[in-house]
């Protein structure tokens, strides 16, 4: 659908974009994921013509689209502002673009009907923009850029303005238009939830390069890098040195605090340093219940509890001074009541236990 090869872009001798190769499906709907500053709006631009490459190629349904103008690219387009005319209706800022393509009035009506009532709109249809929320002017930006059919939205932070309380129902939203619609999107965010939770895969991207591509789970889960476990959630880290191997399977002494193990493909030679990682919902305190998997476990002192209504939060501080931090979230069970200065055994799968494969 559109495929972005060894893609780089400088401005003043600065790398902004950096040999990005990236492949994007039909149906599609990618976020890439980043820092302000990280090159993913010059990438976007690149993909709209906004802006030239220095070198690479960008290609749409296998044409090369590198020498089009920007009106001839088969994109559509939806900024942070959404840039909606505040003269015209609902129905006449959707028209604009069929209309500068001489399409008939007719053939614009129908289209602009069945739009409306994709995205709810249908009671706006006569309403300026300075009459409508937020929410709904999004949706009258949306209906606008996918009027002509193009084969790829590009989204660029279009929720940052909104109120938070806002967001998620209008992530829900746009991922029910895309469905309806059938086009693929390329969402450009620096939000970690909101890029996992419109995706079907992503991309990471980090000082103009494109980091790793996946899911939101196998990014979350099995991220291939310190700058990506870090950056998708909070993680525990634990750091220690390489006793054994076997296979895949590698045991890493942490001192005081005992043993733990871990599956990884990294080489991991004998009493070589590494840095585990595992995240804070994986882990929990003993309750003498059966495991079905192999767990690790260390024993450490409770520093501090902190409630936050939908879960708690608690400090364990290990033998040998590092620590672990557990999110607990609210049941209707009975959980067990610790207090401050508890010794507390802590449990977390071995599977759960990730070292990313810079390490190696």
């Amino acid at each position: 659908m559109v495929k972005l090869d060894s893609i780089s872009k400088s401005f003043g001798g600065k790398p902004v974009v950096e040999n990005i190769s990236l492949e994007i499906e039909a149906g599609e709907r990618f976020t890439l994921l980043g820092r302000s500053g990280c090159g993913k709006t010059t990438l976007l631009r690149l993909i709209a013509g906004f802006e030239t490459p220095d070198s690479g190629t960008i290609a749409i349904e296998g044409q090369d689209v590198g020498s089009l103008p920007i009106e001839q690219r088969p994109v559509g387009l939806i900024f942070q502002n959404y840039a909606l005319f505040p003269h015209m209706t609902v129905y006449d800022n959707i028209a604009v673009g069929p209309r500068i393509r001489g399409h008939a009035e007719i053939d614009i009506a129908k289209n602009i009907d069945e739009l409306l009532e994709i995205t709810h709109l249908q009671a706006l249809r006569d309403a300026h923009p300075g009459q409508i929320s937020g929410g709904e002017a999004q949706r009258v930006a949306l209906a606008r850029a996918v009027i002509n059919r193009p084969k790829i939205l590009l989204l660029d932070e279009p929720l940052s303005a909104l109120d938070p309380s806002l967001r998620q129902h209008l992530r829900e939203e746009l991922v029910e238009m895309q469905r309806a619609l059938g086009i693929t999107f390329l969402f450009v965010t620096h939000h970690q939830e909101e890029a996992m939770g419109l995706a079907t895969r992503m991309g990471i991207m980090d000082n103009g390069c494109l980091q790793q591509v996946g899911t939101p789970s196998e990014l979350y889960e099995k991220p291939q890098t310190t700058f990506i476990a870090e950056f998708l959630g909070e993680v525990n880290r634990l750091t220690g040195n390489v006793e054994q191997r076997t296979g895949d399977q590698i045991t890493i002494s942490l001192g005081p605090a005992g043993n733990i193990q871990c599956v990884s493909k990294i080489s991991g030679r004998e009493n070589q340093n590494v840095t585990c990682y595992v995240r804070l919902e994986k882990l929990f305190f003993e309750q003498h219940r059966s495991q079905t998997e192999p767990v690790n476990t260390l024993r450490g002192t409770l520093r501090d509890i902190h409630f936050f209504g939908s879960h708690t939060r608690y400090r364990v501080q290990l033998p040998g001074g590092q620590t672990l931090t557990l999110s607990s979230q609210q049941r209707k069970t009975r959980s067990p009541q610790y207090s401050i200065g508890d010794t507390v055994r802590v449990l977390f799968a071995i599977t759960d236990t990730f070292i990313p494969t810079e390490n190696d």
